[in-house]
């Protein structure tokens, strides 16, 4: 997943300094199947985001990458892998639907 990322990470400009995130520093905070989460570090700014990323099923090679607009600080402690398998458990036996959980 990395390696697909750092060759797309050119086609993208840091959202604080606008510089190409070519030569960014990538590093995997959780990964399950074919979704991951991702900490991107700019090398010009050091400004610091995570980005979902997701393989999509048709384009096996095309992740599908949303960047979020806050600092990574202002998101809180980063999510380990356990905070991802704990959801995971507590999700487990849901049976609703997604909007009755948001609620």
């Amino acid at each position: 997943m990395l390696d697909i990322l750092r060759r797309q990470a050119g086609r993208f400009q840091c959202p604080k300094c606008r510089q190409s995130l070519a030569e960014c520093h990538l590093e995997m905070v959780a990964q399950q199947d074919d979704q991951s989460l991702v900490k991107v570090t700019c090398a010009h700014c050091q400004d610091t985001r995570l980005i979902a990323v997701a393989l999509a099923a048709e384009v096996p090679s095309a992740p599908v990458i949303e960047v979020r607009d806050q600092p990574a600080e202002a998101l809180g402690p980063p999510i380990t892998a356990d905070d991802v398998l704990d959801v995971r458990l507590a999700l487990a036996d849901y049976g609703g639907d997604l909007a009755a959980l948001l609620r």
